[in-house]
């Protein structure tokens, strides 16, 4: 599974409503200081999920925060 991430500039607030946060990771890149927040909801018997990554140590033109577009993480049968 691949997933798209984009700017965070880029999202519409309204993208985000209905979302938890289920897991916090941190020191996820080489300098041990940035962070991500995988986020779900459940619409029917799908879980979605979007994920949000800080990276304050990005290189010169990367954004340092940035948010996937939103994957199935799981279906229900």
């Amino acid at each position: 599974m691949s997933k798209v991430f984009r700017d965070y500039t880029e999202v519409n607030e309204s993208m985000m409503e209905g979302f938890t946060v289920t897991k916090v990771s941190t020191g996820i890149n080489a300098e041990g200081s940035g962070m991500m927040l995988e986020l779900e909801r459940t619409i029917d018997n799908v879980t979605i999920g979007v994920d949000v990554v800080y990276n304050p140590s990005c290189e010169d033109g990367e954004t340092p925060f940035m948010v996937s577009e939103e994957y199935v993480k799981h279906v229900c049968q």
